[in-house]
């Protein structure tokens, strides 16, 4: 909040939220009105060219023990919403990674802007939870279930029958298990860098794949202090007079020989070293 300019006095996480995790007692319960929710900042034309608008911040409670999901959001006041814009954040972050995305996403007439932190992460609830699968593919099934079943349970109280759904990293792989899951209520599915977990957690780890056929990504990571002595001294291989799969070489040794047939197209330059 304290990126929007038109704010005077941008609110504090008393203002807009529950209490910082340190401050909370174990015995406190989401049905506390006081600690879940807090009054909503309005801004007006006086200190908002683009209001008025509403900000608020809920702790919405679902349904088991220690269920709860962290909300923001944004309206236009004295405005029909015809469309609501739901954000889902990465992996370890928190919905305040959009926070410079809140203000001008809320200028657009008829949208209501909504960014949650996903279960277990942000300042939402940290329930217990463990896979009960035995099976590879139910257990993955079944984690994705953990956190989608919570989004849609949020849709539900918060009566939304139709959002558009950004994703972003990990966000949008859980967007994207929640389109297939609830593909009903999605106008459209936004995914920002979307990123998924390999089968095998360990393939990071594996050998690289060997050099493939001349790319345009080959010809530019080669070492460029080399690629310029060889241009000013050069020495071209056996192997480049007979040809390979290497386009820079081969142009370099067709100009060589092109400039003994009495040819004037002007030598190629070396690549720049920043490249």
């Amino acid at each position: 909040m304290s990126f929007v300019p038109y704010l005077k006095q941008p609110p504090t996480h008393t203002q807009t939220g529950t209490t910082l995790p340190s401050e909370t007692t174990p015995n406190a319960s989401f049905s506390d009105k006081s600690v879940d929710k807090a009054p909503a900042v309005e801004t007006h034309s006086n200190n908002d060219p683009y209001g008025p608008r509403q900000w608020h911040s809920n702790l919405v409670p679902l349904s088991g023990k220690n269920r709860a999901l962290n909300e923001f959001s944004v309206e236009r006041t004295n405005e029909h919403i015809d469309q609501n814009l739901v954000m889902l954040h990465g992996y370890g972050a928190g919905l305040g990674f959009f926070y410079k995305n809140f203000e001008g996403l809320s200028r657009v007439n008829g949208w209501k802007i909504y960014a949650l932190d996903l279960l277990g992460m942000g300042r939402s609830s940290r329930p217990p939870f463990k896979v009960q699968s035995k099976d590879r593919q139910n257990s993955i099934t079944e984690a994705e279930d953990w956190f989608i079943d919570a989004l849609e349970e949020w849709r539900i109280q918060r009566k939304i029958e139709m959002f558009t759904l950004l994703g972003h990293s990990l966000g949008g792989y859980m967007a994207v298990a929640y389109a297939l899951k609830y593909p009903g209520h999605l106008n459209k599915l936004v995914l920002a860098s979307p990123v998924g977990i390999p089968e095998d957690p360990y393939a990071v780890n594996a050998e690289m794949p060997g050099p493939t056929k001349s790319t345009m990504a080959n010809e530019f990571t080669q070492d460029q202090h080399e690629d310029v002595k060889n241009y000013l001294r050069p020495q071209i291989s056996g192997a480049v007079k007979e040809g390979d799969d290497n386009n820079f070489l081969n142009a370099k040794s067709r100009g060589h020989q092109d400039g003994k047939t009495g040819d004037k197209t002007p030598p190629r330059k070396p690549l720049p070293k920043w490249l």
